[in-house]
């Protein structure tokens, strides 16, 4: 027998799966853990490799599409969140790289 654990959400009216908690705990950090990254290729100090900051931005959006159909919706506000700065972090290293040459 498969148990659910749900926890009463104060601020969304419904229940939700503690796992989307989790899960948006864990992406929130990983997206603050990268500001000070962005705020060195923000400076132009460095830049980071366009492929792998392209296809981790296209991930994080991917995931926060598939979030988004499971309702686990903390989760895709935070994978939403760290798809940004990985997206800024691309646009900054290609601005940079080409300012470079």
């Amino acid at each position: 027998m498969i148990h659910k654990f749900y926890l009463t959400s104060l601020f969304l009216g419904g229940l939700m799966l503690w796992q989307d908690i989790v899960i948006a705990v864990v992406s929130l950090l990983f997206g603050f853990i990268l500001i000070p990254q962005l705020k060195d290729v923000w400076s132009g100090k460095t830049i980071l490799n366009g492929f792998t900051a392209a296809l981790t931005t296209i991930g994080l959006f991917i995931l926060a599409l598939t979030f988004f159909t499971l309702n686990l919706l903390i989760s895709v506000v935070a994978e939403t969140f760290s798809g940004i700065i990985w997206l800024l972090l691309f646009i900054l290293s290609v601005k940079n790289k080409k300012i470079a040459k």
